[in-house]
């Protein structure tokens, strides 16, 4: 399996796990809705987990806007000048942006490590549960990031199959 095939198989697993947490959100939360004010027997753990589906929904998330490059940026300056000096523009924030990432992906590892010795007051897993949604995301943020720069440095596009949709940066 080459490079585009792991990408494919990559994006369609974060799309059914996003998929699949947010069905269980929903469910769990309408049940829990259900059971509060139906049959007046709340379930205490159904709020616990549905932050932590929230949690994972929006680092996971981030990754696949990663992936579509559809990442928050304002393109004024690199727009209105020459095509090398937007060019060096856009290959310095990408490089500014992998530095980020691997400080969020350090502070996250730091943070995961401390999570690790408290567990949750409702369902008594650990904490760092959170943390590994962290890691997990900023991980697969980091991995698109390279290789969006390096297509940028080859003057390609990094996934061709994205290519027909609206892609570009927001704003």
């Amino acid at each position: 399996m080459g490079l585009q095939g792991l990408n494919r198989k990559l994006a369609g697993l974060l799309d059914w796990a996003i998929g699949l947490i947010m069905g269980a959100v929903v469910a769990i939360l309408f049940v829990g809705v259900i059971m509060r004010y139906v049959f007046n027997a709340p379930l205490f753990w159904s709020e616990e987990v549905a932050v932590m589906g929230l949690i994972w929904m929006t680092f996971l998330g981030g990754a696949i806007l990663m992936r579509q490059d559809k990442n928050v940026c304002i393109t004024l300056f690199s727009d209105i000048c020459p095509a090398p000096v937007g060019r060096f523009m856009k290959i310095l924030s990408g490089v500014l942006v992998i530095l980020m990432l691997c400080i969020m992906i350090y502070q996250s590892w730091q943070l995961t490590g401390r999570l690790a010795h408290a567990t949750t007051p409702a369902l008594r897993i650990k904490e760092s549960w959170f943390g590994w949604a962290m890691i997990c995301g900023f991980v697969i943020m980091l991995y698109y990031q390279i290789l969006h720069l390096i297509a940028l440095l080859k003057n390609k596009t990094a996934f061709p199959e994205t290519a027909d949709q609206d892609r570009g940066c927001v704003l």
